[in-house]
């Protein structure tokens, strides 16, 4: 059983949206199962109508054929890859065809012309980004080193001073502030009640502070008499005295003398010092219990101007981060804070300018390109491949080629278009499908011309075995004899379209004679 597929087309050449008709015939002795290809393979051309399928027979001959329309909107060269016709259990696959779908012609003597504008420059100052970036972390160095003292550091542990000191102190402050019988008597007498009543309360009795003068003198009475402390009675009734003076003066505006405020200050002074001297010594439990709670409390402030140097340090990273991203975007910021590795490359400090081949192409790339030793990629009928060179970036996204073949008879320019889609049947068979053609002529920048072929086209994801969109371009430059080709097959990235920009515009030819 012999199988035979035929593929033609009524037309290679159309205008935009203009219909053409794709025909698949198969040539059999048999009739088995047939499937045809549905409307989804013929990409990037669209599919206007699919035809019923139409048999054929004569002498045991069967010819089985369907038909599709098929057009375009775009101007431009399209590979229809090769399809796939399901024959029983044989796949038969056609030939590709090279569409052309041109512009449609405007009259334009009936329309004003203008002037091309000029093209406009536009250089990426990506190191902006790193220098700001730079100046925001020292800032952010300096901040901690001159407040690292009191962030970070340790601080000496010392104990309050005990509660006989302040009230000696904050007695000998009361009478350095003065007495004035007719003004200030309340706030005197309010605060010598204060100091000797907080004394009483840390030291003696838990209650002072909130108790009447009589529940005070009630309760230390108490004391005295189950013999927990040795007051004396001068000291009790002394300390009635005063304290019955503070209650007249708060209560029924009574105004002591100078001199008589004077003796009862000095007399809470002695009060103060023989309480303090008939106190026990504090047992080791409680000076353990006082260390604790200063240690505990020594932690929390340091806890506390750790967490504020913390606030303070992302407040600085989160403004310094949406400051960049107004200013160079969040994409580039984002990825230059995770290190994408299509923009190290892009960034890379010292690209390699090399000439590939003997006289060659000369070529300005992030990595020196690898000579292919054997089994090169492009090679064509009666040619022998001189030379090729390629680079691969870290996850296969990228690959640039130079390419040197000569040929045993000189190229006509006729032949430069066969040779040019010689090289899109072979990144075809690199994986590549969907391929849109763009072709313009090409100078390089020391006056080389050449064509450039460009487009896009999907290819398979080697990580991930999926099917992405990614972008093309070939130049290609015709000696007498030799035809040298710069190759760049990558996906659809910001940074890695900049690096195909600036190979491109490094590449030399021949350099002009002096």
């Amino acid at each position: 059983m012999s199988q035979k597929l035929v593929a033609s087309i009524d037309s290679t050449s159309i205008f935009i949206g203009e219909e053409i008709n794709y025909k698949l015939e198969v040539y059999s002795d048999s009739l088995p199962e047939i499937k045809f290809p549905e409307s989804e393979s013929f990409t990037p051309m669209e599919v206007l109508k699919i035809y019923d399928v139409d048999t054929i027979a004569s002498n045991d001959k069967y010819i089985v054929s369907k038909k599709y329309a098929l057009t375009n909107f775009d101007a431009a060269s399209y590979i229809l890859p090769k399809q796939k016709v399901v024959f029983g259990d044989t796949t038969l696959f056609s030939d590709s065809k090279k569409i052309e779908v041109k512009l449609v012609e405007v009259d334009t003597s009936k329309q004003g012309l203008y002037d091309i504008k000029p093209i406009f420059n536009t250089n990426r100052q990506y190191n902006w980004f790193k220098y700001i970036s730079y100046l925001i972390f020292l800032i952010i160095i300096g901040f901690l080193y001159i407040y690292r003292n009191k962030i970070f550091g340790k601080k000496e542990f010392k104990y309050e001073k005990s509660p006989y000191q302040k009230a000696k102190d904050d007695i000998n402050v009361l009478i350095r502030s003065g007495y004035t019988a007719d003004k200030g008597a309340k706030g005197y007498y309010s605060k010598l009640s204060f100091i000797i009543r907080n004394f009483l309360e840390i030291k003696v009795f838990d209650h002072s502070l909130e108790s009447t003068t009589n529940e005070l003198l009630f309760e230390l009475k108490k004391i005295k008499s189950s013999g927990e402390l040795k007051l004396t009675t001068s000291t009790l009734n002394n300390l009635h005295q005063i304290l019955q003076t503070a209650d007249l003066v708060k209560f029924a505006k009574h105004h002591p003398d100078e001199d008589v405020a004077k003796k009862d200050t000095e007399k809470i002074k002695i009060i103060v010092d023989e309480i303090n001297d008939i106190l026990p010594e504090p047992t080791m439990e409680e000076l353990k219990k006082d260390f604790e709670f200063h240690q505990k409390l020594l932690k929390q402030d340091r806890s506390e101007k750790i967490k504020k140097a913390t606030i303070i340090f992302i407040g600085f990273l989160v403004s310094s981060i949406l400051i960049s991203s107004i200013l160079f975007g969040f994409t580039y910021v984002k990825d230059t804070i995770l290190r994408n590795d299509n923009l190290i490359l892009l960034e890379t400090k010292n690209w390699v300018t090399t000439e590939y081949g003997a006289p060659g192409i000369t070529v300005k790339t992030p990595e020196v390109l690898t000579r292919k030793l054997s089994e090169p990629n492009f090679k064509y009928l009666n040619s022998t491949n001189l030379s090729e060179f390629s680079f691969y970036n870290s996850d296969n996204s990228m690959r640039i080629y130079v390419s040197n073949t000569r040929f045993n008879d000189k190229i006509k320019p006729e032949d430069f278009q066969k040779y040019i889609d010689y090289s899109l049947d072979i990144i075809e068979t690199m994986g590549l499908s969907n391929i849109v053609v763009k072709y313009e002529n090409f100078t390089t920048a020391n006056e080389a011309e050449g064509i450039r072929v460009y487009g896009s086209a999907d290819f398979i994801d080697s990580n991930s075995d999926k099917i992405i969109s990614g972008k093309y371009s070939i130049l290609g430059f015709f000696t007498e004899n030799e035809f040298k080709q710069l190759i760049i097959i990558q996906e659809d990235d910001i940074y890695l379209n900049d690096i195909t920009d600036n190979v491109i515009s490094s590449v030399e030819l021949i350099k002009k004679q002096q």
